[in-house]
């Protein structure tokens, strides 16, 4: 099977559910104008917590491929920069981020490492480990990114407003 074309068939089909699920929680979007730091964490809900661990092992899972894999890099480069980018708005006191400003630094920070897998496409070849693990990083993207793309807009209104 092709790589590319059951990663951009995968792609498609997670949009349409990632587009229903934003059409549907739109209006509850609860997070985005919210802190997001360790302190409301233990109470976010279970399903939120397996997410946030899930995006975890695949940021970090990028590990294994980043001395041949030119998008891996990309991959554990965004999630380094983003996580060092937050910590160093708290750690100087900057202001306590919400859920739409980290989720406005996905987008900025991710967008390398998105370019980075569809450019390298022609490296996936399944079944091999590196071909699965990139099909899972552009999951976690796709379906990151939707919720990311509202609860920025969110936020930026807010400030803007």
């Amino acid at each position: 099977m092709n790589g590319a074309l059951f990663v951009r068939g995968g792609l498609a089909a997670l949009a349409l559910v990632a587009i229903a699920i934003m059409i549907i929680t739109a209006p509850t979007a609860p997070y985005a104008l919210q802190d997001w730091n360790m302190e409301p964490r233990p109470s976010l809900p279970t399903h939120m917590k397996v997410w946030l661990g899930f995006m975890l092992l695949a940021n970090l899972s990028s590990i294994a491929f980043v001395r041949r894999h030119v998008a891996a890099r990309f991959v554990l480069g965004g999630w380094v920069v983003g996580h060092l980018w937050i910590g160093a708005i708290e750690g100087f006191g900057l202001f306590t981020p919400t859920g739409g400003f980290v989720s406005l630094g996905h987008l900025v920070f991710w967008a390398p490492a998105i370019w980075a897998l569809y450019h390298y496409r022609h490296e996936i070849k399944l079944p091999s480990a590196y071909s699965i693990w990139a099909c899972l990083m552009s999951f976690v993207y796709a379906v990151s990114l939707v919720f990311d793309i509202r609860d920025s807009a969110i936020w930026i209104v807010a400030q803007l407003g």
